[in-house]
């Protein structure tokens, strides 16, 4: 390349000034200098600043900050990091695509010009910073040469950036971490802050204290004549029995009742004409009045197998067509009679979701069919044991009484119950179910 008269001092004035503008230069501006204004001495299309240890890129040219998930970062660094193996990197070396592996080299031409020279900014300590500039044209030495000077000015003012920190007051430097300190502090506080516990669980609106009616006697259901939720009085037919049997029983003994009747009245005029059957009189008569009771027996029966409702209030069972020529058993409940306005909420906690709880604690009640109105109410009672649901989860049985008599929902409503509980830290509320984990892991 030829230099018309001048152009080596002209240099030489440039490389000074770059000397002089790195040594003044503050620590956060000097890789910008570095990666930028070097082009003032030769020209170069892009550079890099790059540390070793750590591996990371420090800067790039024409760049105020390098995203070091960009594409381009994303190839620099494998490609920095591979040449530093080379042994020409501890010299000032030019190097190009075909000093890298095939996956890196592969890419070259798209990041970065086809000559690229690789400089170490040595340091007494050792370099640990490497400037890689790349063109389209190849390095001559003189510009090398010149390199090999301002390499040394770099190096040192980058050791003393990193060597001498500039010293804030305390007051700035709690300024500058003012924000951590604060978020920290929010956290902390969050983590301790006192809450109540709660948790949700299935529920439904049960009668409280109904009349269960039962199978008076052991038969089959032949006919129901009220549906569910229908409103009975007192007095009111529910359900009958099947008196097939009962009727064949009647007659048969009926029969028996008026034979022995006729046996007894025969015997008694006889009597009159032979005082030696007096005897058999008593027995006679005991037999008709053991068959007479025994009808009467049987007519009792024939009329408890019509039930009836002992007070007012709704009915609640399931459907009627389920009963219908089933067998029961005595005592077997059929249904019930509840007053409507005396209900309470039956909720099914599971075993794994049991926090503390007490008689009195606040329950919201969330009805599936208005979710956006919870009604109130407090915990009555607490199962001692678990039994099993419809869906085999083990759980707890609590009731609750609703606060507002004068909302009460209607028999049957599903929904969700809030309990609440005491009240804990947020953080072990948050930590409850892996700490109760790791217990059965950990030897205390």
């Amino acid at each position: 390349m030829n230099e018309y008269p001048g152009q080596h001092l002209l240099r030489l004035t440039l490389l000074l000034q770059l000397e002089s503008r790195a040594r003044l230069a503050p620590a956060e501006e000097l890789p910008y200098v570095m990666v930028n204004e070097t082009s003032e001495l030769f020209p170069y299309r892009q550079a890099l600043l790059w540390r070793k240890e750590p591996a990371s890129l420090i800067a790039a040219s024409g760049v105020a900050g390098l995203e070091k998930n960009s594409p381009y970062a994303l190839w620099a660094m494998p490609m920095m990091q591979h040449f530093s193996r080379d042994p020409r990197a501890e010299l000032i070396s030019a190097f190009g695509a075909d000093d890298l592996p095939p996956e890196l080299a592969r890419d070259w031409h798209e990041w970065a010009p086809e000559f690229g020279l690789w400089v170490p900014l040595p340091t007494p300590s050792g370099g640990t910073h490497i400037l890689a500039f790349f063109r389209e044209t190849p390095w001559n030495e003189a510009e090398i040469h010149l390199l090999s000077y301002l390499t040394e000015t770099y190096g040192y003012a980058l050791a003393l950036s990193e060597a001498a920190k500039p010293h804030k007051p305390w007051k700035e430097r709690i300024q500058d971490r003012k924000r951590p300190f604060i978020i920290g502090g929010l956290v902390l506080a969050a983590a301790f802050f006192p809450v109540r516990q709660s948790v949700l669980a299935e529920a439904e609106v049960i009668p409280h204290q109904p009349n269960l009616v039962r199978a008076p006697l052991e038969g089959v259901v032949e006919n129901f004549y009220v549906q569910p939720n229908e409103e009975v009085s007192a007095g009111q037919k529910l359900f009958s029995l099947d008196t097939t049997q009962l009727q064949s029983r009647l007659k048969v003994a009926e029969e028996t009742r008026d034979i022995a009747q006729t046996e007894y009245l025969q015997m008694t005029q006889q009597a009159l004409l032979d005082p030696t059957v007096k005897a058999k009189l008593a027995g006679l008569k005991s037999k008709w009045d053991q068959q007479a009771a025994e009808v009467d027996y049987v007519r009792t029966l024939l009329e408890r197998c019509v039930v009836t409702a002992n007070q007012a209030g709704v009915t609640v069972f399931d459907d009627p067509n389920d009963w219908l020529g089933r067998p029961v058993t005595q005592g077997e409940k059929i249904l019930a009679v509840a007053n409507p306005q005396t209900v309470e909420l039956e909720i099914r906690l599971p075993m794994d979701d049991l926090i503390a709880l007490k008689a009195g604690d606040e329950v919201l009640f969330f009805p599936n069919v208005a979710p956006h109105r919870p009604l109130p109410a407090s915990l009555t009672y607490f199962s001692y044991r678990t039994s099993p649901t419809p869906a085999e989860v083990m759980a707890y049985r609590l009731k609750a009484g609703f606060s507002d008599t004068a909302n009460l929902p209607r028999l049957g409503y599903h929904g969700t119950a809030k309990l609440y509980g005491t009240r804990r830290p947020f953080l072990l509320w948050l930590l409850r179910k892996p700490l109760r984990t790791a217990r059965l892991w950990l030897p205390w």
